[in-house]
């Protein structure tokens, strides 16, 4: 049987020192029927001439300048646009991967048709920690965990394990469900786009997993962007938009937008105790941003919801992993962050290989 067609997307920003051993670790991996798809966010380093000059002539690269930069979402919207896989492939720049990194991924997908989107392990640039084996959410969204996160890269794991959400550093997707639901959305241009495809995949009806014989290795927030302020801003803003998605009954969304609104505000104190004023002018930025887009919010949230194959109480089973009272979260304390240290190290045991 003819292996399925796969699109790699790698998306650009000013990643001239990352991008050619990006690119090149692609083009070197086992896995041969592929195409790389290369879309540049109108970065200002050179990278995009380096690109073009050490692949333009590959017959596998396609390489596409956007004269703006889009963020994140847009640019591989972009990239899903030019795509001719059966499955789609979306890889962070800053990473590494090693030849038999795409194999597994796609293994995993043709094995099990319920399978809607996978992650690869993540590991530090220089393979000796984990960086993330998948994301677990707690209730209310109030905080999002990355799986063995520091850990040794000596751990073994199952094949396949379900998380809450993927790492977007290295996904795979079918093809039907991004055009059954939609990509990503380019309102919100960071931090809403492997949560906002995993939450996509649940709707469809498939899950959410992690394969660890595919490994990368991730530099991390290597683009000059990410200051706090802005950071903070936009990390606020995906949540918000998480929070219309996931609490699908009213009163369940009241009170998570509370809980959320509490969990920020104690924040904003401690920033204050600790004069980070970035992180409160970024917490201020995404409060402003929420009540002028409500309208927004609440019809992403139905258009959603609109072609969803599942319960809104199922979803939250998958999506929300770690349920502790609301306390455990708005009070620190040794006690609730025992606690909450217990819940992950339950959730991490559960993965581990048997």
């Amino acid at each position: 049987m003819d292996s399925p067609f796969v699109s790699v997307i790698v998306l650009n920003y000013n990643g001239r020192k990352y991008i050619d051993n990006c690119l090149d670790s692609i083009l070197k991996n086992t896995y041969k029927n592929f195409e790389l798809i290369v879309v540049d966010n109108a970065s200002t380093d050179g990278s995009l001439k380096t690109v073009q000059e050490h692949f333009g002539s590959n017959p596998k690269v396609k390489i596409i300048a956007n004269p703006t930069n889009l963020g994140f979402s847009g640019g591989n919207n972009i990239g899903f646009e030019q795509s001719k896989g059966q499955y789609l492939v979306f890889v962070n720049n800053d990473t590494t991967v090693p030849p038999d990194w795409l194999t597994p991924l796609v293994e995993a997908m043709e094995n099990d048709p319920a399978i809607g989107v996978a992650q690869s392990m993540v590991y530090t640039i220089d393979g000796e920690k984990i960086q993330t084996a998948g994301f677990l959410y707690s209730n209310g969204l109030i905080k999002k965990e990355q799986l063995f996160l520091g850990k040794s890269s000596d751990i073994i794991f199952e094949p396949v394990f379900e998380v809450s959400f993927v790492c977007g550093a290295s996904m795979i997707i079918r093809r039907e469900i991004l055009e059954s639901m939609g990509a990503f959305e380019s309102k919100i241009p960071f931090f809403y786009d492997d949560t906002l495809l995993s939450l996509k995949t649940l709707l469809a009806g498939k899950k959410v997993v992690t394969v660890s014989a595919s490994k990368i290795y991730h530099v991390g927030s290597a683009s000059d962007v990410w200051k706090i302020r802005f950071t903070t801003y936009h990390l606020l803003k995906a949540n918000t938009a998480l929070l219309f998605d996931v609490y699908f009954n009213k009163t369940e969304l009241a009170r998570a937008l509370m809980f959320n609104g509490l969990y920020s505000f104690n924040n904003s104190v401690f920033n204050l105790q600790k004069k980070n004023v970035s992180a409160i002018l970024g917490n201020f930025d995404a409060f402003v941003w929420s009540l002028r887009n409500l309208r927004y919010l609440w019809q992403n949230r139905l258009e959603h919801w609109s072609r969803t194959r599942i319960s809104p109480e199922e979803l939250k089973q998958k999506f929300v992993r770690v349920n502790l009272p609301i306390p455990f979260y708005l009070f620190p304390s040794k006690l609730n962050s025992d606690r909450y240290t217990y819940a992950i190290r339950r959730q991490e045991n559960a993965v581990l290989k048997r």
